[in-house]
């Protein structure tokens, strides 16, 4: 979970920095960032490996999906009556779930207003 809510707040910096981009220098700075892999290179700084937007975001889609099975997987064992399974393992899962499911959804959410704000840009 931890993990999960860590690389989501990596996701949300990189895209307002990429939105701060945009507001100082017009649209083509935004394109040039979103084109090379590594921006720290251009500046002189040396960059962490290269990981594309979609990885970061199918992983995290993947961590999402992944919580959600395990709490409802868990929540079934317990109504079958497992005595491995507590209810408040079972409650704390679900909300685990629940958090990173609204997170992911804000994720969608500012990736729309980006779109919408991207297609108003006048070329």
């Amino acid at each position: 979970m931890i993990q999960g809510v860590s690389q989501m707040s990596q996701l949300l910096a990189q895209m307002d920095r990429m939105r701060q981009q945009a507001d100082a220098s017009g649209a083509s700075s935004v394109l040039d960032a979103a084109i090379k892999p590594a921006v720290g290179v251009s500046q002189g700084v040396p960059s962490a490996p290269a990981v594309s937007f979609g990885q970061v975001l199918g992983h995290a889609i993947g961590n999402v999906n992944q919580l959600q099975t395990s709490a409802n997987n868990m929540a079934q064992a317990f109504e079958m009556g497992d005595s491995k399974v507590d209810l408040t393992q079972v409650m704390v899962t679900m909300q685990k779930a629940n958090v990173a499911f609204e997170g992911m959804t804000q994720v969608r959410n500012k990736f729309i207003n980006a779109y919408k704000e991207i297609m108003s840009m006048s070329i």
